[in-house]
């Protein structure tokens, strides 16, 4: 006959094993769903910075077309640029600094239109920068050149984010 202390350890060790078991495949779960959940996160985070950029393209459009000063001044910056750079900064460090580099070609060529911009002339202030300076073609290749960069890393590097 067996004993009864084996056969209390036996019960013991099968109910602990069974709530060891449990808990494991609880921690599983539990880290599985944690992960998924920072992965929608990311996923939702880079569709509202891709947004943001998109939306910043139109910035460029309405400084160029700009006809009247108080158009030109309300102008100085790209919300959109901003907020995009800023969910960089936070969710994505690796387009940080492609980011910023546009945030600041934005900004060059700002200064670029309303340097040049002349209220007594009838024709856009992007016209007119355009017809004054040589250099406002080297800005504008500049903003060109870090956007389109900004561009291509963010569908180079979108495979990591768009997954959830």
């Amino acid at each position: 006959m067996i004993d009864p202390v084996k056969i209390a350890l036996i019960s013991a060790g099968s109910a602990l094993g069974g709530v060891i078991i449990s808990q494991f495949f609880s921690l599983l779960v539990s880290f599985l769903d944690k992960k998924h959940k920072k992965q929608q996160l990311l996923r939702q985070k880079y569709e509202e910075m891709l947004f943001h950029f998109s939306a910043s393209l139109q910035w460029i459009v309405k400084v160029n077309s700009s006809s009247t000063q108080e158009d030109v001044m309300a102008l100085s910056q790209s919300v959109d640029a901003r907020k995009a750079l800023s969910l960089c900064l936070l969710y994505f460090p690796e387009l940080k600094d492609a980011a910023n580099n546009y945030v600041k070609a934005q900004s060059q060529y700002y200064r670029s239109i309303a340097t040049h911009y002349d209220r007594s002339n009838q024709f856009p202030a992007g016209a007119q920068a355009a017809v004054k300076d040589m250099q406002h073609q080297v800005v504008e290749k500049g903003l060109t050149d870090s956007k389109i960069f900004f561009e291509n890393l963010i569908i180079s590097t979108s495979y990591k984010y768009t997954k959830a």
